[in-house]
């Protein structure tokens, strides 16, 4: 029995964590500048129904403290209701609220938008029941479908 678990532990650490993120992070390429995304993308947060609480500037902390860093910002953003259902139905749930996108440049220019699947929720969160694996669904159709608008030309 040690053999097969020492066997199977040899698998896992000849073959690494892997770097495929995006199982739990969506990871979008936008053609848009790195202000216009943001813009276009906190527009359609709010088209969405989300509220937009806050826009945090990494770039500018880095900048104050001498630490050089490509634009980089993070948009947090919510809906109440969904919000207070989510953390209703597992209270580490608030963690996760608001829900948070990041916008960054690369030193090549290329601007990225991201998030964390809201599905990966259901896991790290122990999220069972329908309703509320329902209500993860429809948030994760909701911001997918605000990214995807902030994309189009």
């Amino acid at each position: 029995m040690k053999g097969f678990i020492f066997a199977i532990l040899a698998i896992f650490l000849l073959n690494g964590c892997g770097d495929d993120k995006g199982k739990f992070i969506i990871q979008n390429t936008s053609s848009k500048g790195f202000e216009e995304t943001t813009l276009a993308l906190k527009k359609a947060l709010e088209n969405q129904t989300f509220t937009v609480v806050e826009i945090v500037e990494h770039k500018k902390t880095a900048d104050e403290n001498d630490i050089s860093i490509q634009p980089q910002k993070i948009i947090t953003f919510t809906e109440p209701k969904v919000a207070s259902t989510l953390i209703a139905c597992n209270p580490t749930m608030g963690m996760e609220v608001p829900f948070k996108i990041i916008v960054w440049q690369s030193y090549e220019g290329k601007v990225s938008v991201e998030y964390i699947n809201p599905e990966y929720w259901s896991l790290t969160h122990n999220i069972k029941d329908k309703k509320c694996l329902n209500i993860v669904n429809q948030t994760t159709v909701a911001i997918k479908k605000a990214v995807d608008s902030s994309l189009k030309k």
